[in-house]
C-alpha cells in the first residue's frame, strides 16, 4: 500500500518546490532544496500530514523549531517497503502542541508557523524521508542519506493533486507566481538557475523556457511559434502546467 499524505496547511500555496538549486542549500551541504516550502503567515496552524508517532519536537539547526512524525507501519517504497518520517520546520517558539512519543492523527494541529532557523520569512518547510530500523529499537536510518538531500525525497507524489498555477502571468511581471514557475522549470530542465535578483522576474530567460514548454505540450500552435515573444501565460498553458507540475 502506498503512503497517502494530506497537506500540512489548510490553504495550499507553494513558495518553493522540491529540488530548487540555490547557493544557500549548497552552503548547508545539500545539492538542492530538500522539501516543499508552503506559504504560511506567522501563526498559521500546521497540521500532521498522516497518522503516526512524534519522534522529535525541538530546535534543529537550520530548520529552526522542528517536528518529526514517523508512520507506525511500513508502506511501499521502490521494490520493497519502508517507514516514512515527515518533517515540519521553522515553527513558532512556544507553540508546539506535541512532544516526542505522542501519537497524532492526520489533520491534527502540531504547532504554528513562524520563521525560526535559517529562513528569510515566515513559511513551513515540509519534507519526507523513507527510513529503516537498525539492529536496536532506537536506531533508524535514512534510506537515501547519500542522495545529496540529507535523505529527503520529493513529497509531491504522496500528496493530493493540486492546481498550483491559477493566475495568468505576463512579460515583465515580478511576483511569487513567477518564482514558482521558475523553480518548476529549473527542476525540470527547461531553464538554468537564475540570479537571485532575477528570481520572480518574467524576463527573457523565463520567456524562452515558457515557449519551449508550450511547444512541448502543444499549447502553442505552429503559427503562434513565429510571433510569440513572451506574452501572457493564459488558461491553456496554466492547465498544462497543473497537469505536469511536481
Amino acid at each position: 500500500m502506498k503512503l497517502q499524505l494530506q497537506y500540512p496547511v489548510k490553504k495550499v500555496s507553494i513558495n518553493q518546490g522540491f529540488g530548487n538549486i540555490d547557493a544557500k542549500y549548497t552552503s548547508l551541504g545539500m545539492s538542492a532544496h530538500n522539501g516543499i516550502d508552503y506559504y504560511a503567515l506567522d501563526g498559521t496552524p500546521i497540521l500532521a500530514s498522516h497518522d503516526g508517532t512524534v519522534t522529535y519536537a525541538g530546535l534543529d539547526g537550520s530548520n529552526g523549531l522542528l517536528v518529526v512524525i514517523m508512520t507506525d507501519e511500513q508502506f511501499e517504497y521502490k521494490d520493497g517497503q519502508a517507514y516514512f518520517k515527515t518533517l515540519y520546520g521553522h515553527l513558532k517558539t512556544g507553540t508546539l502542541k506535541v512532544t516526542a512519543g505522542d501519537k497524532v492523527k492526520v489533520g491534527q494541529v502540531i504547532a504554528l508557523a513562524d520563521n525560526t532557523g535559517f529562513s528569510s520569512g515566515s513559511h513551513l518547510h515540509f519534507g519526507i524521508k523513507p527510513v529503516l530500523q537498525g539492529e536496536q529499537d532506537w536506531q533508524w536510518f535514512n534510506i537515501e542519506q547519500a542522495n545529496g538531500l540529507n535523505g529527503a525525497i520529493d513529497p509531491t507524489s504522496y500528496l493530493p493533486s493540486h492546481r498550483e498555477f491559477t493566475k495568468e502571468m505576463k512579460y515583465l511581471d515580478f511576483n511569487t507566481d513567477v518564482q514558482k514557475l521558475q523553480a518548476f522549470f529549473i527542476r525540470t530542465g527547461y531553464m538554468m538557475p537564475v540570479a537571485e535578483s532575477d528570481f520572480g522576474w518574467y524576463g527573457k530567460k523565463t520567456a524562452v523556457a515558457i515557449k519551449k514548454f508550450m511547444v512541448d505540450t502543444g499549447t502553442l500552435s505552429r503559427w503562434e511559434r513565429l510571433f510569440w515573444h513572451g506574452m501572457t501565460v493564459g488558461p491553456k498553458t496554466l492547465k498544462a502546467l497543473n497537469q505536469v507540475y511536481k
